[in-house]
């Protein structure tokens, strides 16, 4: 697999598994240190929180790519396959406006609490870090929704799964 195909088919993918099973770690250390030895180790929890937030984001990109995100689509079904299409094309259309809005305002406020120099409490990492996943998230939003709207008139040549 060249590079090019692993970023568009595998890196999110392998980006959740990995940041998923750090947290399991960072999660599993702090009941064990807490339990067994009487320690709190109160960075994991909050390091954990702040991956969670990453997770999210990098995972509503990632099932734009796979069209896996929850619909309801017990009208939309029923539809002619033309109109079906405009439906989708209108949908897409919408949220790539909430994307673009969140990648804007993201930056935003990244921005801003650069400027403030705010950190975390524990782990004493920058707040605009946590923060910086918002505008990511918005810009990999868009990309995969532009993609989605490819896909939408060039069935043939779509990828769902990168198996």
């Amino acid at each position: 697999m060249k590079w090019k195909e692993f970023i568009d088919i595998k890196l999110e993918e392998w980006l959740l598994i990995i940041s998923t099973l750090f947290i399991v770690a960072l999660v599993f250390l702090q009941v064990l240190s807490r339990y067994v030895f009487n320690i709190s180790v109160g960075w994991s929890a909050e390091l954990a929180r702040y991956m969670l937030i990453w997770i999210t984001w990098i995972s509503m990109s990632y099932t734009i790519r796979k069209n896996d995100h929850i619909k309801i689509t017990l009208f939309v079904d029923r539809l002619p396959m033309s109109v079906q299409k405009v439906v989708q094309v209108i949908v897409i259309l919408l949220w790539s406006i909430f994307a673009f809005v969140m990648a804007i305002v993201g930056t935003q406020v990244v921005q801003t609490i650069k400027l403030m120099g705010q950190k975390t409490a524990t782990i004493g990492l920058p707040m605009w870090v946590v923060y910086l996943i918002i505008p990511i998230g918005g810009v990999l939003m868009l990309i995969r929704l532009v993609q989605r709207l490819y896909f939408i008139f060039k069935p043939e040549k779509i990828v769902v799964s990168g198996d």
